[in-house]
């Protein structure tokens, strides 16, 4: 048995020869491997919760070489801004990104991808019991977000631009 590195989060996997995701900077491993934490969060008592996993997911292995991977990336990291800095609740994220893309705006940038050693990953969740997922999602989600620090301003502006009236607490 072979290893194989993801080169988003770093973590090694068994080698199953999986396809590598599309637009993400993720090895087919690791996308299967987070998607048993994604699928979890389907259950009654934690889709409220389910942005934070698939916002961290997304940024750990955020890919800049594809419109889609920038979009994405911006969406991501837009929405973890409204829910962990200006209070909007995270069980509308889907929601947030249907607001955010009504006009069709063409204003995302790629954004560098910021060194990721430390963070934690949707392992954090996996050796954990399930009646700590909800708690432990935004810790991962927060650490994530943290880890972008260097692009805040960037993502406050693109949120000031998109969803204002999502803004709150913070001056323009």
């Amino acid at each position: 048995m072979s290893l194989i590195i993801c080169p988003g989060c770093g973590l090694a996997h068994t080698d199953r020869g999986l396809p590598a995701a599309p637009d993400r900077a993720a090895t087919g491993e690791c996308a299967a491997e987070a998607g048993v934490v994604q699928a979890a969060f389907y259950a009654p008592d934690l889709l409220g919760c389910r942005q934070y996993v698939v916002d961290a997911y997304a940024c750990l292995h955020a890919d800049p070489s594809t419109r889609i991977g920038v979009q994405t990336t911006a969406l991501c990291l837009m929405t973890m801004d409204l829910y962990l800095e200006c209070g909007q609740p995270v069980s509308e994220g889907s929601i947030m990104h249907q607001e955010m893309m009504r006009t069709r705006p063409n204003i995302f940038t790629p954004l560098a991808t910021p060194d990721l050693d430390g963070v934690l990953t949707h392992r954090h969740l996996l050796e954990a019991p399930p009646s700590q997922y909800a708690a432990l999602a935004a810790e991962w989600a927060r650490s994530v977000w943290d880890a972008w620090s260097d692009h805040h301003a960037q993502v406050r502006a693109w949120n000031h631009l998109l969803v204002p009236h999502r803004v709150t607490g913070r001056p323009a």
